[in-house]
């Protein structure tokens, strides 16, 4: 009910009940009155009645004859004074009770709020405007408790950061140290042992790059001040290009690289430079993660609906369906048993996937379960120039995929 309506309905009340109660002792009153000052024709005769100077003569003379009236006709005001008061008080006090309990109730988990508990809910009002205000007041509160579990949420990954960075950046730096402390005492004594040392120290060199600069970049894109150069590219050149310059790779891990791509060109949007550390990431991925027996990776690119697609499918160690969402989490690695002999910082996939959003697209993966692989895919809008008349030959080949 709106607070108009309550005011109304209030007022009602406030005018009705005094005149019904004063209506009532009213006629109580002129009862006592008749039967103990019963009144003579000679007060009140038909004339005295019509004409008013007459009726005041009369009651006059009716009051002069018996004083002890004006004592009735007293305290039948001053019943009917005490009618209006208590009846406006009694009406006037509930209605501010209405008002003042949910307010009350508002004050109350203001200091509540104030000694840092939030685990309570605003409870409504009949009142549609209070009402509201309490709804927009527990509006605040759950705000709040998102907020502090925000807060928690962040100050845990910060101590995990903190906690996987330290662990990622001693682990080669240790190595690195122990290497140069052989130089130095001489253990690697030929140059054959010496070039592997060097070697060896080269690459855990090259470790730590890595993770400076992955934390450089998803630092950067974290407080959103990593440029993006974007221009119109060619999304299939650019695949084809990066499997290309995987072949090498691949035959060197003793894996098959198959490609499936679409021959119509692929117009798109993107920073080609991102775009390539994204799929760069998910070739590295399906190489770190490959099983020693007929290890097989699958590159293909295709449009469906006004998309363009491209997928990174393995037959490598694959990924708990659990852990599907997980593995994007900034630094997050799965089971370390199954992983202990792949390198990696965890925050590859956490970047590749902020690039990809970034370039208004999704990035997300699928596995059946442990060593039946993973499918990484990647979707970025078409531009408007797309030949949408191509579509079908496409959609023929994400459906053979």
């Amino acid at each position: 009910m709106k607070i108009r309506q309550r005011f109304g309905y209030y007022n009602l009340i406030m005018l009705i009940t005094p005149i019904t109660l004063i209506g009532v002792v009213s006629v109580l009153f002129l009862i006592i009155f008749m039967i103990k000052f019963p009144a003579g024709t000679e007060y009140f005769s038909r004339a005295a009645l019509i004409n008013p100077f007459n009726l005041m003569n009369a009651i006059g003379s009716f009051f002069s004859g018996n004083p002890t009236a004006i004592m009735y006709v007293f305290i039948y005001i001053i019943i009917c004074i005490a009618i209006c008061s208590v009846t406006n008080t009694i009406i006037t006090r509930r209605m501010a009770s209405e008002f003042e309990k949910p307010l009350r109730e508002l004050r109350s988990n203001m200091d509540t709020i104030r000694n840092g508990d939030l685990n309570f809910e605003v409870m409504g009002s009949e009142l549609d405007e209070i009402d509201d205000l309490c709804e927009g007041f527990d509006s605040m509160r759950r705000a709040l408790v998102y907020s502090r579990e925000k807060e928690i949420r962040l100050k845990h990954e910060r101590n995990m950061l903190i906690a996987n960075i330290s662990h990622d950046l001693k682990t080669p730096v240790t190595s690195i140290q122990g290497y140069i402390d052989g130089i130095n005492d001489g253990v690697a004594d030929t140059p054959e042992k010496l070039r592997r040392y060097l070697n060896t120290i080269k690459f855990k060199a090259g470790v730590i790059d890595e993770l400076v600069s992955n934390l450089s970049t998803f630092s950067k894109l974290e407080l959103s001040r990593l440029d993006f150069n974007m221009s119109p590219g060619d999304l299939r050149d650019l695949v084809l290009d990066v499997t290309d310059s995987y072949k090498i790779d691949f035959e060197r891990a003793g894996a098959a690289l198959e490609t499936d791509i679409c021959t119509a060109p692929l117009p798109v949007q993107i920073d080609g430079e991102k775009i390539r550390r994204v799929l760069s990431n998910l070739i590295d991925n399906s190489l770190k993660y490959r099983r020693a027996e007929n290890a097989a990776v699958k590159i293909s690119c295709f449009t469906d609906e006004g998309n363009a697609y491209i997928t990174v499918q393995d037959n490598g160690i694959g990924i708990e369906p659990k852990e599907l969402n997980r593995v994007f989490e900034s630094f997050y690695r799965t089971d370390r048993s199954r992983t202990s002999q792949v390198k990696g910082n965890g925050l590859g996939l956490s970047i590749a996937k902020q690039i990809t959003e970034k370039h208004g697209g999704r990035l997300w993966l699928r596995s059946e379960g442990i060593n039946k692989g993973a499918t990484a895919t990647i979707c970025l809008p078409l531009t408007a120039d797309h030949d949408e008349g191509t579509g079908d030959n496409e959609k023929d080949t994400y459906n053979r995929g």
